[in-house]
């Protein structure tokens, strides 16, 4: 069952192929849609879509607070993990962390840069 969209001011055209499309057909397929729509409908939709796979916000812990905020990470989007670095960046920045608590958290940043990177950051 393939579901159809009006392309622009072209006719109405069959946007999955077969019964079973690869992942490619379907993100394409999900473009199409996307690009059909009118801006405002496609940002109340995808939106609502987003919404909805992210993790949401983290919830009290239940066990280790470090377990939790590992699991919350890992369901977490990109916009919700963005955000709630920067508010605990902001937040741990007025907080006196110790020599131990900055070196953690370098280690943390710095431990998937290359070396070129570090490099251009520390200048």
């Amino acid at each position: 069952m393939g579901a159809t969209c009006r392309r622009g001011s072209g006719p109405e055209g069959q946007l999955m192929a077969g019964p079973d499309p690869t992942r490619l057909e379907r993100r394409q397929a999900l473009f199409d849609a996307i690009a059909a729509c009118n801006r405002a409908d496609a940002e109340f939709i995808l939106s609502g879509i987003l919404a909805e796979m992210g993790a949401g916000p983290p919830l009290p812990a239940l066990r280790a607070i470090e377990e939790e905020a590992e699991a919350w990470a890992a369901f977490a989007t990109l916009p919700e993990l963005t955000a709630y670095f920067f508010a605990s960046g902001a937040r741990l920045s007025a907080r006196r962390l110790g020599a131990r608590g900055r070196m953690r958290l370098m280690r943390r940043l710095l431990g998937e840069m290359t070396n070129e990177e570090r490099v251009e950051l520390l200048r």
